[in-house]
């Protein structure tokens, strides 16, 4: 504890620090550098800074255990057969074992289509690679499943985090992402941006709700998925632009007409 305080003590002498260094070096170039790569770090350090702070309480069975509790306890009351019959269906959505399916075989259509084959390779990635990586953060941590509240479902890994969180950002963030740069309307891209969080939340909701995850988990899997996803789609734009700054290919000549020959 002795430890712990004097990190915190360090770290807001360094957080007034690098405050005033801010005001007075980057405060007027802020307009400038503000944009979506900005915001996306921004996001991507908030998340990972969130899902540390959960990993450790989980570590030392603190702080989320309340949280945990009153949320499997509320998904208990809710319960209901139309209820059930829907989050598991929501939840059968988001299947990381599916979304891996998707990734494998968008990698055969990037290798058959050549139109398609950015886009294909981004999935591929993105849910091959989130795959991946929820793999190996389940067996780090080997957190076990809730068993405050009946299971209303069958998962054979282990808890922490939720790999349906996790995927469902990835996959539903990047088709939104792709609807809405095909729409110009900023109300249309809003209401395509409300929908997708929406059914990204009830994706999570739904893991709760059927008694297989702890809220913690599903917190924890959104927190990890926001930076793989953002670095996911910064290469993908990164490499739009670079296709787009290409000069055309070569213009073939036109062949010269062939003579007239008189009958």
């Amino acid at each position: 504890m002795a430890l712990g305080g004097l990190g915190r003590r360090l770290a807001v002498r360094a957080a007034r620090f690098v405050g005033r260094r801010a005001r007075k070096y980057v405060a007027p170039v802020v307009p400038v550098i503000v944009g979506p790569v900005a915001l996306g770090a921004g996001l991507s350090a908030g998340a990972l800074a969130l899902f540390f702070h959960i990993a450790d309480d989980i570590r030392e069975s603190d702080g989320v255990w309340r949280f945990d509790h009153d949320g499997l306890k509320m998904a208990l009351e809710l319960r209901n057969p139309h209820r059930t019959a829907l989050m598991k269906f929501v939840s059968a959505l988001a299947r990381p074992d599916v979304m891996t399916g998707i990734g494998f075989a968008s990698l055969l259509v990037a290798w058959r289509s050549r139109v398609h084959r950015p886009k294909a390779i981004l999935l591929a990635v993105a849910l091959t690679g989130g795959g991946g990586i929820i793999g190996i953060i389940k067996h780090r941590f080997e957190r076990a499943r809730p068993t405050l509240i009946e299971a209303l479902a069958k998962e054979g890994t282990f808890s922490f985090p939720s790999g349906h969180a996790f995927i469902s950002l990835c996959f539903y963030g990047i088709l939104a992402n792709w609807w809405m740069r095909t729409r110009p309307s900023r109300l249309e891209s809003g209401v395509i941006a409300i929908s997708s969080g929406g059914f990204i939340a009830l994706v999570g909701a739904s893991r709760v709700y059927l008694g297989v995850h702890y809220p913690s988990d599903v917190l924890a899997g959104y927190a990890a998925s926001v930076p793989w996803l953002t670095a996911c789609l910064a290469a993908y734009n990164q490499y739009e632009k670079r296709m787009a700054a290409l000069p055309p290919g070569p213009v073939h000549k036109a062949l010269p007409p062939a003579p007239v020959t008189a009958d």
